[in-house]
């Protein structure tokens, strides 16, 4: 598999030095490292608004060009999949990362055995998380990462399939293939109606009759949970809670 990271610093020196020791670090583990260094938030954001997707992102806090906090609560807008690892020489902003989800914290210099051992963390969460799922639309395959996806939608047979990035796709199908399918390679999704299958990662708010689910650039939903999955759904998800606490 290829790991796509990006390296967001305004000192470019230290930028080299961070995607040098990603290629090397890659190399020694037998992984593929896509890199792309960014020297400051504004234009990374605007490579992910033209379509470029991350699955590890090693952000500098500091950057007199809209700083790191700035830029994740951005990021976060679009993706919670992401892996961000934060850099900077204080760590008086531990508390506010927290706001915006980090993976781990390095500090300013480096300590190379420390960024060894989160690089091969952040390559092992992303592996764990890689599976994809493959659709057939006319007469072609495609294939998307599960972590990519929000939520499907079944119509009439015709499942629409909601990305985090905003964007969506149709084929035909049936959703309760879909949900055997799914679940029997990833726990995250959860059948919430007869017309949904979500993944629980993008859920953020849970009442009694619908869920909504976040993503993209501030999009939101409400789907509607059906009367006889409600305390199915309420059950898995305190699963999936618990599941997440006891892999951190």
């Amino acid at each position: 598999m290829m790991i796509r990271v990006a390296i967001c610093d305004d000192d470019q020196v230290f930028a080299g030095y961070v995607e040098s020791l990603c290629i090397e670090l890659a190399k020694c583990m037998g992984v593929k490292v896509d890199t792309e260094v960014y020297p400051d938030g504004t234009s990374l954001l605007e490579g992910i608004e033209k379509g470029n997707r991350y699955e590890l992102l090693f952000l500098d806090i500091e950057m007199k060009k809209m700083g790191g906090i700035e830029t994740a609560h951005r990021i976060r807008e679009r993706s919670k999949s992401v892996l961000i690892i934060y850099i900077s020489s204080h760590e008086q902003y531990l508390k506010e990362l927290f706001e915006v989800e980090p993976f781990r914290f390095l500090s300013k210099p480096l300590d190379e055995a420390l960024f060894k051992c989160y690089f091969e963390a952040a390559v092992g969460r992303i592996e764990e998380g890689a599976a994809f799922f493959q659709y057939k639309q006319n007469k072609s395959f495609k294939k998307v990462a599960f972590r990519d996806i929000v939520y499907f939608e079944s119509q009439y047979r015709i499942i629409r399939i909601v990305f985090s990035d905003g964007t969506e796709d149709t084929f035909y199908g049936k959703l309760n293939n879909i949900e055997v399918e799914v679940k029997a390679i990833n726990q995250s999704f959860l059948r919430i109606h007869q017309s949904y299958f979500v993944n629980y990662s993008y859920i953020t708010k849970s009442e009694l009759k619908h869920v909504t689910v976040s993503y993209g650039k501030g999009k939101e939903d409400d789907l509607k949970i059906s009367e006889e999955r409600r305390k199915e759904l309420h059950e898995m998800m305190r699963e999936s809670v618990r599941r997440k606490v006891d892999t951190k």
